[in-house]
């Protein structure tokens, strides 16, 4: 019995279609690229985060290292900074007069919800992006009779969370010691 066209017509669009096997299959694996390309997303945000969190730990501590010590080595003197402290080990602020008899000190301020390093001449060291701790200036003084300061502190940086858990906080601890001219 020969076929007609209605009904070969009929019988190829029933071929035409897709299982609902097949469409399982399809969509389980779409979900599963899904996923890993999203954790790998989320992976790169992570590292990235950290990254940048480190860079500008670095940035800004050199910064601030570099000022001091630039401050340090250029002054005519070491004097008695509000503490009442002048040269001596583990003090917490430290006061230079330079040559124009201009003196400047530095600190820690809490300014805000930060804790900067800062000078007595209203400028702050560090931003708002970092948190400073533990500054020390330790004053030692060698056989020939030349000073030297030892500058330590410690920045903290919190990295931002990605998906809403407990923040990871980055710390950088810097030192330098300066021989002072005079």
């Amino acid at each position: 019995m020969p076929l007609n066209n209605a009904s070969r017509t009929l019988k190829t669009a029933k071929n035409q279609g897709f299982t609902l096997i097949e469409l399982m299959i399809v969509t389980s694996l779409m979900v599963i690229l899904s996923l890993t390309v999203s954790a790998m997303f989320m992976t790169f945000l992570v590292t990235n985060a950290r990254t940048n969190t480190k860079n500008t730990l670095k940035i800004e501590g050199s910064y601030a290292l570099s000022q001091m010590e630039f401050l340090l080595r250029n002054s005519y003197q070491v004097v008695e900074n509000s503490d009442t402290q002048i040269c001596q080990a583990s003090m917490d602020k430290i006061k230079l007069e330079s040559l124009d008899g201009g003196q400047t000190e530095f600190f820690l301020e809490l300014n805000g919800t930060s804790t900067k390093i800062a000078s007595n001449s209203g400028m702050y060291i560090t931003s708002d992006e970092v948190e400073a701790e533990n500054l020390q200036f330790s004053c030692t003084e060698s056989v020939s009779g030349g000073r030297s300061v030892k500058i330590d502190f410690d920045l903290n940086k919190v990295i931002p969370s990605v998906n809403n858990t407990s923040a990871e906080e980055s710390t950088q601890h810097f030192s330098t010691i300066v021989s002072l001219r005079n």
